[in-house]
Parts: structure tokens; C-alpha cells; sequence
């Protein structure tokens, strides 16, 4: 580390690049260096540096918590093009958090990022098509799903398996249904390991095998005492 009118930042690393790596990695010592370098940039018109500043308001990482502040900054992002500012501002006005709740624009804002291959858009748009009132629209929902886990979104992936599986929305496939399950339950998504042990476990849909149960119950135990 070197110093830089009294601002630390690696020697191999520029000074936006740093507080960057200082937000992803949550480096709580040096939070306050990563928040001058972000606020500089950011009143230079940096969205990279807005989108930043937006997390941290967000998590309340070195500052105080402030979902206006979040929506502030992620605003000012989005308008200069910042992918991920437009998928966090498209959440919170889906959600409503720290903002009033406007569905339509969080469509509006998610879309571009879903479009450009964000599995995380992706999957708050299908969410939104699903559970949605005046928007509920179940073929672009599962559109949505599908493309996000196809990208490895382990929710959405875990959601697609429960619709196979039921036949809501798509053709009921069993197959399908254990595939997308399993997808899910290798990427560490404890609800898809213990619905794989109680089909195995019941034989419903799938051949009766206390054994191939026994190893997605295991799984779904070690999952819960590696948190822990």
C-alpha cells in the first residue's frame, strides 16, 4: 500500500478500481478511504462510482444504512448506463424498499439488465410476471426463469423444478422437474435437497429409494451445519 493525499490504495491498483475491491470484499477497515475515492468519482459523474456509493447506502457498509440514499445514487447510476444499478433500483421498486412500490417501473428498469443476460434481473422479472396482480403473466414468467436458470440462478432453477413438477404454468414433466431440482440442489439450494429426499423418500414421481433420499437429506443437514 502506498499513500495518495492521504489515501490508501495497492500500488498495482487505481484508486476507483481499490475502493471497488474494498465494497466487494467487505474490508471493513477501509471502508472510509473506499467512501472518499467513491464520492469523488461519483461527483465527477462516474456510474461506476454511483453504483458504489449506492451498495454501501444499501448495506450500510462504513456509513450509516440509508435506502434513500441507495436510491439516489442507484438512480444516477442507472441514468449513465450501470447495468447493475438498474437491477438494484428495478428490486427496491419492486419491493417498495425505500421507495414507494411502482411495479411497472421495476419492469422497466430490470429489462435491460435481463435482456443483457443478468440472471438476477431475469429472476425478479419472472417473480414479478408470476406473483404479480395486473401483471401476472405466467408463459413470461416462466421466459424468465428459464433464462435465469439457465445461467445458474439456483432459485429460479429450484422454482422451474417445482413448476415441471405440478404442471402451473408448463407442461407437467417429471423428468424435467428432477433435472432442474437437482440443478438447484448441487448448487447448495437446501429447499431443492430435502424436495428431492421426500420424492425419493415417497416415490412420488420417481422410483421409491431410501438410499438416493438419504443422500439429499445428508446434503440438506450439512448445508444447515455449515451455516451454523
Amino acid at each position: 500500500m502506498k499513500e495518495d493525499s492521504g489515501i490508501p490504495f495497492d500500488s498495482q491498483m487505481e484508486p476507483l478500481e481499490w475502493a471497488k475491491f474494498i465494497v466487494r470484499t467487505k474490508s471493513e477497515k477501509n471502508y472510509g478511504p473506499a467512501f472518499s475515492i467513491l464520492s469523488a468519482s461519483a461527483n465527477r459523474g462516474s456510474p461506476d462510482a454511483e453504483f458504489y456509493l449506492g451498495l454501501l447506502y444499501s448495506r450500510g457498509q462504513g456509513v450509516q444504512k440509508d435506502l434513500r440514499a441507495a436510491k439516489h445514487w442507484f438512480e444516477r447510476a442507472s441514468a449513465g448506463g450501470n447495468l447493475s444499478a438498474m437491477y438494484f433500483l428495478g428490486k427496491m421498486c419492486s419491493k417498495g424498499y425505500g421507495t414507494d412500490r411502482d411495479v411497472q417501473k421495476a419492469v422497466a428498469l430490470l429489462s435491460t439488465p435481463a435482456e443483457m443476460g443478468d440472471p438476477r434481473a431475469q429472476y425478479e422479472l419472472g417473480l414479478i410476471y408470476f406473483d404479480g396482480d395486473d401483471l401476472k403473466d405466467l408463459p413470461s414468467a416462466v421466459r424468465w426463469f428459464t433464462a435465469s436458470a439457465e445461467s445458474g440462478h439456483s432459485e429460479a432453477q429450484f422454482i422451474l423444478g417445482q413448476l415441471h413438477k405440478t404442471g402451473y404454468g408448463v407442461a407437467q414433466d417429471t423428468e424435467r422437474a428432477i433435472s432442474w431440482l437437482t440443478s438447484a440442489a448441487m448448487n447448495r439450494h437446501r429447499g431443492a435437497q430435502i424436495l428431492l429426499g421426500n420424492m425419493y423418500d415417497a416415490g412420488d414421481g420417481v422410483p421409491m429409494d431410501k438410499e438416493e433420499a438419504d443422500r439429499w437429506y445428508s446434503m440438506s443437514e450439512d448445508m444447515v451445519t455449515s451455516v451454523l
